[in-house]
């Protein structure tokens, strides 16, 4: 059975309800492809600017096909990408039906292949992809958003995001301050974390805003200091949060200090093989950087002394981390894929 992690925006396990799917797999590169493709892609360098919404969430431009100047959405929690209904409608391209399995019900979906995808200096060609409506994104945002463009897109170029200057540079990465070695790199990044002497192996998201973590896979030791409980609704029914205080937490040997995680109630799967998802904006990254090349992750963070301040967002109606959330953030944040989905 080929497995597959799906993006955590629909809060899903994936069915495909297709005999046939050897055309609507993703077909994972070979051990070898981030050395073939950095022969072509690592001396590139190409910057692209960058709307950023609720201090975290990167737009950039992209094609699909005959579509120039389309919103892409980066989130390196996803894989596969998906595109918004309309344009695959726009582009005439072949549905492939497919079911997606909720909590409590199942809802029928599509998937499609797509003729070509560019993004900076990357190219990726005969693509399959999620197909969804979309449109809830630009409700929450106020910007329409096209495109999901996950890590079967992502993992072509090494990639640096500086929040600060809003931009998403493409080709080889600069030494930061602080890194991790990925403990898996396909079909999605995770990098490991330690805290109370547990290890866990984190999703690194930034389709995130905080760190969260799944409670079927926290050691019944482990202690935290809890601030709260609460229920948010998704397309599944009810989920349950758990807000807690982390007094150290540790991504490989460099230390983010004290952390706000959110524990949520979820079904455990013996397949998967990560234990939570690390947001952007919780540990107040103002870099990052993913270099497939040396299969390392980066981190900037803000000096000690520095007082918080109010974001330079391109959706002003926002505030960042440590003033109040808007009910719509909440909404997207929670509609994140936590389950391991499965091709049959």
């Amino acid at each position: 059975m080929n497995r597959l992690r799906v993006s955590s925006y629909l809060l899903v396990v994936l069915t495909l309800s297709a005999a046939d799917l050897s055309w609507a797999q993703p077909g994972y590169p070979p051990a070898n492809f981030g050395e073939r493709a950095s022969q072509s892609l690592a001396q590139l360098r190409v910057k692209l600017p960058v709307r950023l919404y609720w201090g975290y969430l990167v737009i950039v431009e992209g094609s699909i096909g005959s579509r120039n100047k389309l919103s892409f959405l980066i989130d390196t929690g996803a894989c596969p990408s998906a595109i918004d209904r309309k344009i695959a409608h726009d582009l005439k391209l072949a549905e492939q039906p497919a079911r997606m399995n909720l909590q409590n019900k199942s809802v029928p979906t599509h998937l499609v292949v797509l003729p070509s995808v560019i993004l900076g200096p990357i190219r990726a060609e005969s693509l399959p992809v999620l197909t969804e409506d979309l449109s809830f994104l630009q409700k929450a945002l106020g910007y329409k958003v096209d495109a999901i463009v996950g890590m079967d897109v992502l993992r072509k170029s090494s990639f640096t995001i500086n929040y600060r200057t809003k931009e998403m540079l493409f080709g080889p990465v600069e030494t930061l301050t602080y890194s991790a070695p990925f403990t898996t790199e396909l079909p999605i990044v995770t990098i490991p974390m330690e805290f109370q002497d547990q290890q866990l192996r984190l999703v690194v998201d930034t389709g995130t805003s905080d760190l969260t973590l799944f409670r079927s896979r926290m050691p019944d030791s482990a202690i935290f200091e809890i601030l709260g409980t609460e229920k948010t609704a998704n397309v599944s029914g009810t989920v349950r949060l758990r807000k807690v205080r982390i007094p150290e937490v540790y991504l490989g040997k460099e230390t983010i200090g004290a952390q706000i995680a959110s524990v949520v109630d979820d079904h455990k799967d013996d397949g998967d093989d990560f234990d939570g998802v690390l947001g952007i904006r919780g540990p107040q990254f103002w870099k990052i950087a993913f270099d497939f090349e040396h299969r390392r992750f980066s981190w900037e963070l803000p000096a000690v002394d520095s007082p918080p301040t109010v974001g330079d967002y391109d959706d002003v109606r926002l505030l960042p981390k440590g003033l109040a959330i808007a009910p719509e953030e909440a909404a997207w944040v929670y509609q994140k894929v936590e389950s391991l989905s499965e091709l049959e």
